[in-house]
């Protein structure tokens, strides 16, 4: 006579996995992650380009010991560039670094794991940097952003923004860290640069993103 398995045993097979794969990936190591370069001619006759460089992500077991916890250290550094020759002024301009992260498991019922722990309905994102640094007249990379990250979305979580004084404008950040907490299953990250300007008869924006990798 054959049985059918039993609740309990089902979340006790998922938590088994979720754990391997947590372990798994608790090793330190450095990824380079390929530049990325875009362009757009605008409608008053402006090129505006945006291009990520030397990103690089430095994976750590988490401080605390949590197999439900991510951390690592991210560098790259955003550029944009006004070239051409437009018919209108270009009244202003901003370049954006940040993230966007994902967390593969929807947890958000809870989940119980056979270590006595459990995983509660929201995770959460920490991006830090120390010291905080100002970059530029009126821009600065954040000491400290925090945000709940829902388990099997994404968080959009820009950390650096400068207005474009001239044609040209860069953001670079050094051992930024990203820390994602309570989150069963694997975390994606993945980069992106924005650049904008406006006109008094246009505005337009440009983003390109990095490689998807995991935290």
């Amino acid at each position: 006579m054959t049985t059918r398995p039993t609740i309990a045993a089902g979340i006790g097979m998922l938590a088994a996995v979720l754990l391997m794969g947590v372990w798994a990936a608790g090793s330190a190591g450095a990824d380079p992650i390929a530049d990325k370069y875009r362009q757009v001619v605008t409608r008053d006759g402006w090129t505006l380009s945006v291009s990520k460089t030397g990103e690089t992500l430095d994976r750590w077991p988490n401080l605390a010991g949590s197999p439900v916890s991510r951390e690592g250290f991210v560098s790259l550094e955003a550029l944009a560039e006004i070239t051409g020759s437009g018919r209108r002024p270009v009244t202003a301009g901003t370049i954006t670094l940040g993230y966007q992260i994902g967390c593969a498991v929807d947890v958000s019922n809870g989940l119980t794991l056979g270590l006595g722990f459990s995983i509660g309905p929201n995770a959460s994102v920490t991006i830090s940097q120390f010291p905080g640094v100002n970059i530029g007249g009126q821009a600065s990379v954040n000491p400290n952003i925090s945000t709940t990250l829902k388990p099997g979305a994404i968080a959009t979580v820009p950390f650096g923004s400068k207005p474009l004084a001239e044609s040209q404008g860069s953001i670079a950040a050094g051992q930024v860290e990203i820390k994602v907490d309570a989150c069963a299953g694997p975390v994606t990250i993945r980069s992106f640069a924005t650049a904008a300007i406006s006109t008094p008869t246009a505005d337009n924006s440009i983003t390109v993103y990095g490689d998807p990798i995991w935290l």
